[in-house]
């Protein structure tokens, strides 16, 4: 009997991007749209989630020419200038609070990453709602991310939030494509004023070892385009700009890093397959396989059952031999979760940890 896994409805999804800072008003939906529309006309297809349940901006800045529909379980998103969009904005009235507590707030986010049909994407953009909390973390285990890029603005009071947001990805083991600096200048007779002080993502950016994917500056053009649902890519709106050369440049870099992640990415599980009723096999990126009993992976269950929180030692407590698991489900790109047929459900083995494992 094959081992049962949870379905990866994503599978038709190459490149799954978080777009966050870790706070508000440094522009991450401007940025999402508009690097949206850059890849768009580069001839890529294209998706974007806002998760920001509680002050969704998309729906103001891509108008649904078709609005998302729903049969039975299953959602299809919007559609905007070809690019495929769901939002909370989409389901309550545009001047109604999204007052739900976080519970609820989880559970739309994780419809948006499941349910929603997207066909064939190469690029899946998910807006991050500001902060470092329970939604943030939900998003990173449901969505099999390929990478996150980060916004910030000059100023050190920003950087400090987005450097929180990084280490979140860090622990979540989810890669650091590159930041981007918004708002980085304005252009007065041709010559750049730093509204907001110079270089602060550049040094973000060194100080993380990841690269400066591009400074986007002030521009009324970016605010108009936002305001009036409108694509700076189409000449009869704006004219021409020099802001589309910026995005396609930011597009061009987003997807030079992301070769450079991938080829770097050893500790990915490429394949996971049942040996047997008491035995996994883990087909590595690095060309290894890993064989493991599933009595010995729950006898090194990391869960709250097994291990004390507080002091780090395990619980004494008896295992089988014969223990099996009924159901192995992928924690974002960074780990699986196994239910094992003793009860013990909750335990995230990190790839990390597993690759490590096969190698002794």
């Amino acid at each position: 009997m094959p081992l049962p896994m949870i379905k990866d409805s994503k599978k038709s999804i190459k490149n799954i991007i978080a777009i966050a800072a870790g706070k508000g008003g440094v522009g991450k939906s401007t940025i999402t749209v508009n690097l949206a529309l850059a890849l768009k006309k580069r001839g890529f297809s294209v998706g974007i989630i806002d998760t920001d349940v509680y002050g969704p901006s998309l729906k103001k800045m891509l108008p649904p020419e078709q609005p998302p529909l729903q049969k039975e379980q299953t959602l299809f998103p919007a559609t905007c200038s070809g690019i495929k969009v769901i939002s909370m904005a989409y389901f309550r009235k545009e001047e109604e609070a999204s007052a739900v507590r976080a519970p609820i707030a989880n559970g739309i986010v994780t419809q948006f990453i499941k349910n929603v049909d997207w066909g064939n994407l190469d690029f899946l953009l998910i807006d991050f709602p500001p902060g470092t909390g329970d939604i943030q973390i939900t998003i990173c285990q449901q969505a099999a991310l390929t990478g996150a890029l980060m916004i910030t603005t000059p100023q050190e009071v920003a950087i400090m939030d987005v450097k929180k947001a990084m280490n979140l990805f860090d622990q979540l083991r989810v890669p650091i494509i590159g930041v981007i600096e918004n708002m980085s200048y304005y252009l007065s007779n041709s010559q750049p004023i730093y509204l907001f002080g110079k270089g602060g993502g550049e040094k973000l950016a060194r100080e993380a070892g990841v690269p400066l994917l591009g400074e986007v500056p002030v521009d009324p053009i970016l605010s108009q385009s936002g305001d009036q649902g409108k694509s700076i890519f189409n000449e009869t709106n704006f004219g021409e700009t020099t802001l589309t050369e910026t995005f396609f440049n930011i597009a061009e870099r987003v997807m030079q890093s992301l070769d450079v992640i991938k080829e770097s990415s050893e500790k990915t599980a490429l394949s996971i397959k049942q040996k047997d009723n008491s035995t996994l096999l883990i087909h590595w990126n690095d060309g290894s396989i890993g064989e493991y009993r599933f009595s010995e992976l729950q006898k090194n269950c990391p869960c709250a059952n097994c291990v004390d929180e507080t002091t780090g030692k395990r619980f004494p407590n008896s295992v089988r031999e014969d223990v099996q698991v009924r159901n192995i489900q992928k924690v974002g790109r960074y780990a699986l979760k196994f239910e094992f047929t003793s009860g013990c459900s909750s335990g995230i083995f990190s790839y990390e940890m597993l690759h490590l494992c096969s190698k002794n």
